[in-house]
This record gives structure tokens, C-alpha cells and sequence, in this order.
């Protein structure tokens, strides 16, 4: 019908429909972002805590000697991988195949994993 044989309450009702749509998007895209950014600094501390020697990069031994350590158990078990396909995760990361992985590859090939897109990338 036109919008002169619409009731007059009826506009506003819809105006009021499409704000709160607008609203919820807006939360829920924060509630993303700020789950990225928590995942973010929560791997910066790992890779820090799996650094041993502190040279900027983990090899497989560092990252094998952690295997049991709670924070790298929670985050494997956050992105679906078993601690027996740790060795396999170690190279999947290692983009430039070094046997190390230094901090970009780690949080990128880390935030690669989650979600969707996982079962692409493995």
C-alpha cells in the first residue's frame, strides 16, 4: 500500500526495528574484535613463554618441551588440534620451512587456524 494509507504508528515501529538491527550488528562486530584482540595478546604471551632462549623464534624442541604447559593445552584445545598433531602444526606454520618459527608465522598461521577457515589451511 502507499505510505499515506500506512497507519501512523507503523513507521516508527519500523524506524525503531531497523536501529535496534543496526545496534546488535554493532555489538556483536565489537564482540568479535574484542575477541581478536584478547586471542591476539594470549599468543603473544605464549610465543614469549615458548621462546626459551629468547631469540625471537621457537623450534620444534622449545614448542615440544611445552607440550604439557597449561596455556599451550588451552590453546590447542580452543582451535580443535590434539597435542599428537603438535609436529604437524609446528610445520604447517613454518611457512618459509626454517624448523623455526618466529612471531609473525606463529600469531598468523595461530589466527589462520581458528574458525572456518581452518579446514581450508590443514
Amino acid at each position: 500500500p502507499p505510505l499515506s494509507q500506512l497507519p501512523l504508528w507503523w513507521m516508527p515501529r519500523q524506524m525503531c526495528h531497523c536501529v535496534t538491527g543496526v545496534f546488535v550488528e554493532t555489538a556483536l562486530q565489537r564482540g568479535r574484535e574484542d575477541k581478536d584482540v584478547y586471542m591476539i595478546n594470549h599468543l603473544r604471551d605464549l610465543f614469549g613463554k615458548l621462546d626459551k632462549d629468547l631469540s625471537g623464534q621457537i623450534s620444534w624442541t622449545e614448542l615440544e618441551e611445552n607440550l604439557l604447559d597449561p596455556r599451550l593445552l588451552t590453546f590447542l584445545k580452543e582451535i580443535d588440534i590434539d597435542v599428537s598433531e603438535a609436529k604437524g602444526l609446528f610445520h604447517l606454520l613454518d611457512r618459509d620451512s626454517s624448523g623455526l618459527l618466529d612471531a609473525d608465522e606463529f600469531l598468523s598461521g595461530c589466527l589462520r587456524l581458528r574458525g572456518p577457515a581452518k579446514a581450508l589451511d590443514l
